[in-house]
């Protein structure tokens, strides 16, 4: 054996060594199902929140809300955005929609080059999703509406009461199945009475909230809608096309992307031609958006970060163990949202609906899968 050839094969084996740590890392259910909540209700929750509801200070529009002078972080992120930072995004998007954007666009450009080499594979992985791109069309349209009706709920209603209506996926899960696949393919009958909670919690945490409002609950009940026809078709595209579930996000997020770009450039037509409100010192364009680059960087990484995790983390366990999971980080995302940007106090019978709707939707989970 040549000594190029035994070099070769010696790097091969350091490298391989390299690598098995990380490996073995990735298939630690507790590490990965820790960091997944963590990442969700953490760097999520504020990424998202302060993306929706920021206000650079100084600005023409100082009508500083005062959801944003409850908060000492957001208040802190905007001193620290103008005092650090003079890179701002500056757009007549709907906070909502360029949020959307964003997102997709951001993360697919992580889904293909978010690797060890960056340029090494990438027009396979281009190739590759495209050829499935057909398959996983449907899907991305669920996956549009679920993000950006989940923006406009959040920008309206706020954290708790979005994430507590969100329990209502099982009930609208059972709903699709029966016109999709037919009453045979319905849950056990302990399944079906853990609904009930589900929908009286909601009904409970949203009665007299001082956050309740009408068009921001039926957009958290669109995106409640749109995720459980996420969950039903992107599972029969995965499973027809084989691919694994990080790369049928990224083709996901590939049309939701083009999507988001051709709503946007209709928006941006049809408001433009709206703009004869004249401009003054009390009065701004319509829709003007300042973001600083930080802020905005962030929120696209925690959104891939939180995906990608989410996909991992399917993969090693079980149906109950990840419905119980995803429970608790909805209960995780409404304490620590809460905490973070305050908001006026919910009532002991909203407290009592979240939990509630919490719990039925823990119990769906168990007795589903039994």
């Amino acid at each position: 054996m040549t000594e190029i050839g035994t070099n070769e094969i010696v790097e091969t084996v350091i490298a391989a060594n390299k690598l098995r740590p990380l490996s073995s890392l990735s298939e630690n259910i507790p590490l990965v199902g820790t960091i997944w909540l963590l990442s969700s209700a953490l760097f999520t929750t504020y990424a998202t929140t302060s993306f929706l509801k920021y206000r650079r200070p100084n600005a023409a529009n100082d009508a500083v809300s005062s959801f944003m002078k409850d908060s000492p972080y957001l208040l802190s992120s905007a001193r620290r955005a103008t005092t650090k930072s003079r890179l701002f995004i500056k757009s007549s998007l709907p906070r909502p929609v360029l949020l959307t954007l964003s997102r997709f666009g951001g993360s697919v450009l992580l889904g293909f080059l978010a690797q060890p080499n960056p340029l090494f594979g990438l027009m396979d992985r281009i190739r590759q999703t495209k050829s499935v791109l057909s398959e996983f069309t449907l899907p991305a349209i669920f996956l549009f509406i679920a993000n950006f009706a989940n923006s406009m709920s959040l920008n309206r209603i706020g954290i708790s009461l979005t994430y507590t209506s969100k329990c209502a996926i099982p009930l609208v899960t059972v709903l699709l199945t029966v016109l999709l696949e037919g009453r045979n393919a319905l849950p056990n009958r302990l399944a079906l009475l853990s609904l009930v909670p589900i929908a009286m919690g909601i009904a409970a945490a949203s009665w007299n909230s001082p956050r309740f409002e009408l068009f921001g609950f039926i957009a958290a009940m669109i995106s409640c809608t749109a995720q459980s026809a996420l969950n039903v078709t992107s599972k029969r595209a995965i499973s027809k096309t084989g691919i694994p579930g990080s790369q049928a996000q990224r083709a996901m997020v590939t049309v939701g992307f083009v999507i988001s770009v051709v709503y946007s450039l209709v928006l941006t037509a049809s408001t433009s031609k709206r703009r004869t409100i004249p401009i003054s010192s009390n009065n701004i364009i319509p829709f003007r958006t300042e973001l600083p680059i930080w802020l905005t960087s962030i929120a696209v990484m925690a959104y891939h970060i939180e995906y990608t995790l989410s996909f991992m983390f399917v993969k090693l366990v079980s149906p109950i163990s990840y419905g119980t999971c995803d429970a608790i980080r909805r209960l995780s995302i409404i304490i620590t949202g809460h905490y973070m940007f305050g908001g006026p106090p919910f009532s002991k019978l909203n407290l009592a609906g979240i939990g509630v709707a919490l719990l039925g939707a823990m119990s769906y989970s168990v007795c589903s899968s039994r």
